[in-house]
């Protein structure tokens, strides 16, 4: 029995040592260095309680060691058992969202002067003090916002408006190549349709029904009259999601975020424009809905679709990369095999985390409780706080999506911890606890920006 008991707590400190070990490493690569520092004093810590025990004499040492390995092995049994995660819950019918009321809404689309100005603030009067104060702000890439530059802050500006002047026609009609609709089974349809977008650069592709409640009710930003009904009949919608990449991210609230941000939103702008005109071409009806022309709530429709969860952020969080994804989505009447809601834990993790709202500069997230939206149980946002810190900046901060722990790199090592988040509410708090050890509560502004966007 001795030997066992020594082996058992010989093995258990080895393990530990090897794991801080290639975490420490990992997070050099990183360039997370005080998360590297940290893990490296950690190693030598548990290297020197494996010397102690290698060469302590006490005729108590085999029940200590006993008593260390019982505890260690109860302790990750506890993180390891699986328990139920609670859902997003839609306690009400849910109703339509107005795209008039989208914060982008009244400040790309809404100028002093237009009748469709007076109309909007007539109706809203309580938001009309609101954004005249945002509206006095620099702006979003506004020169005499904190962050401008005038060499680099013209690096997302030419995106966006490259972007908004390609994808401003969506509607399209079908033109089949054979002149007539080709008759596809919806299992062959959803396959070809999900890898052609993942030849074509999507991460991630999942298909769902449409629910008309995620159809915005009348048009606010995107193209088409103001205040029109949005009618949108198709069934089916594919949506997906690219990666943003971590690096650029970890530069929030830099205007160098947004330069990213438009980047993925012109890639994923592309696969939808793509993708709708394949589906035209096999004979059927098909929209592409991009940013500053939706008629459709992607988040909500990602999550339809199996993608990821909405966090306390106010955003959809996938497995894979957190909240770092762009999202566009094609409605059509192909017929299409659905896929399956995904619950990884997000709501229960979030309702301990809270570090998103504790980092936001503009204090728009939520750290309360739910509350029902639109028949939705959920952490709702300040849209108007935010934007105001936006323009403040000048960049699309991204604060929230730099310090979520969902956010951290798609490897080897952040992935063994994703998979212990999601099994119960002990091992929420642990890699919580360990996320700020490693990382802080509130982790620095420390800017890495690329060679060609430095001076």
């Amino acid at each position: 029995m001795t030997v066992v008991i020594s082996i058992i707590t010989f093995l258990i400190i080895s393990l530990l040592i090897m794991g801080l070990f290639f975490f420490s490493v990992s997070s050099v690569m990183e360039r997370k260095y005080r998360a590297a520092a940290i893990s490296g004093i950690l190693v030598i810590s548990v290297i020197a309680l494996l010397m102690f025990l290698l060469w302590w004499n006490h005729p108590l040492k085999i029940v200590y060691m006993g008593v260390f390995s019982g505890f260690s092995i109860l302790f990750f049994a506890v993180l390891i058992f699986p328990v139920p995660p609670s859902p997003l819950k839609v306690v009400s019918e849910q109703s339509k969202i107005d795209e008039r009321d989208a914060i982008f809404h009244r400040f790309w689309r809404l100028e002093p002067g237009m009748w469709e100005f007076d109309q909007f603030y007539q109706d809203h009067p309580e938001l009309e003090e609101i954004d005249e104060n945002i509206r006095n702000l620099p702006g979003l890439g506004g020169k005499d916002a904190e962050t401008y530059h005038p060499e680099t802050t013209p690096f997302n500006a030419a995106i966006f408006d490259a972007k908004n002047k390609i994808f401003q026609d969506l509607d399209w009609k079908p033109e089949p190549l054979e002149g007539k609709k080709i008759d596809v089974s919806p299992e062959k349809a959803s396959k070809r349709i999900k890898g052609f977008a993942q030849y074509l650069g999507a991460d991630l592709v999942g298909i769902t029904r449409l629910n008309q409640a995620y159809v915005y009710s009348h048009i606010g930003r995107s193209p088409g009259k103001w205040g029109s009904d949005i009618k949108l009949d198709h069934t089916y919608a594919v949506v997906f999601a690219v990666e943003m990449d971590h690096d650029m991210i970890s530069n929030a609230p830099h205007h160098l975020v947004t330069t990213e941000s438009a980047t993925k939103y012109l890639m994923v702008s592309q696969i939808a424009l793509v993708l709708a005109r394949y589906i035209h071409m096999l004979g059927y009806e098909a929209r592409a809905h991009v940013d500053s022309n939706y008629r459709v709530m992607c988040g909500p429709i990602a999550v339809e679709a199996g993608l990821g969860e909405l966090g306390r952020l106010g955003l959809l969080i996938t497995p894979e990369f957190g909240p770092r994804v762009r999202l566009a989505v094609v409605t059509t009447n192909i017929p299409l095999i659905c896929d399956k809601k995904i619950n990884f834990g997000v709501q229960d993790f979030c309702e301990v985390c809270k570090k998103c709202a504790v980092n936001c500069p503009s204090g728009a997230i939520e750290k309360e409780d739910k509350k029902v939206v639109k028949g939705v149980e959920k952490w709702q946002s300040s849209q108007e706080k935010c934007f105001r810190y936006w323009c403040r900046v000048g960049s699309d901060c991204s604060m929230c999506l730099k310090v979520c722990p969902y956010s951290h790199p798609h490897t080897f090592m952040h992935n063994i911890v994703r998979w212990f988040i999601k099994r119960n509410g002990v091992s929420h708090r642990l890699a919580l606890w360990m996320d700020d050890l490693f990382y802080g509560r509130r982790p620095p502004r420390k800017y890495r920006l690329p060679e060609w966007h430095r001076g």
